[in-house]
């Protein structure tokens, strides 16, 4: 099976980092630097030119101050945003799994 960065799921995915970032104040390249990568891959995940791994996941979550499995909740698989994820938490939290 071919997986194409396209598909909706991965739409509402990219809906929801950009919506986080945004959310949070951060430019694209404040966010690259909290996250130890360059602005342009930010902007190729936003873009839907790259995937997101799950450990890049997590702490654009909690660099941004919103808890990675509320933010995973927030979708459904069909790929439709069910509500913006609660903010809060912050890395320190998602670190000790609080």
């Amino acid at each position: 099976m071919v997986v194409s960065l396209y598909q909706s799921e991965y739409e509402s995915l990219r809906t929801l980092l950009r919506s986080m970032r945004m959310s949070a104040g951060f430019t694209q390249s404040q966010l690259a630097v909290a996250l130890g990568v360059g602005q342009s891959y930010v902007s190729k995940i936003e873009r839907g030119e790259n995937f997101v791994d799950v450990l890049l996941f997590a702490k654009w979550c909690g660099v941004c101050g919103v808890q990675a499995g509320a933010a995973l909740d927030s979708l459904h698989l069909d790929g439709t945003e069910v509500n913006e994820p609660g903010l809060g938490a912050s890395a320190g939290d998602m670190a000790s799994g609080s």
